[in-house]
């Protein structure tokens, strides 16, 4: 190989390996969307206690791992149960509940995936069922 065409070369890998990212669907902290979860149990967001709220940033899917990049707690909010995650940026998002409904005494749990597409404050209904 030539002088002249090993340094194009090197130019050429050099600039690919420093070229940016695209940040506008990757998931995760840093934006201005917030998400407020209902945990339903039989489309009821009521008498659901000790719950709590997992996310895993970019996939819709639960992690094989099991491994979550953050969690809330769920709060009582005029009777509803809710939990509230902010300052997400748009992308997609995979949530998990678990807790405990008292008109039943069993544990519940549940999940789905979600994407945000606007910078705003969303309302996300979580299915929960028995453990």
């Amino acid at each position: 190989m030539k002088p002249l065409q090993l340094i194009i070369l090197l130019v050429l890998l050099t600039s690919a390996a420093c070229s940016k990212k695209d940040d506008n669907n990757v998931a995760g902290k840093g934006g201005n969307a917030t998400l407020n979860i209902f945990p339903q149990h039989h489309t009821v967001a009521k008498n659901i206690i000790n719950c709590k709220v997992y996310v895993k940033y970019n996939t819709l899917d639960a992690p094989s791992d099991g491994k979550y990049d953050d969690s809330t707690s769920c709060i009582n909010t005029d009777s509803l149960v809710k939990a509230t995650l902010s300052q997400l940026k748009n992308g997609k998002y995979y949530l998990y509940a678990y807790g405990f409904d008292t008109s039943i005494s069993q544990n519940i749990k549940g999940g789905l995936g979600y994407t945000i597409t606007q910078q705003s404050t969303q309302t996300v209904l979580l299915p929960v069922s028995e453990d």
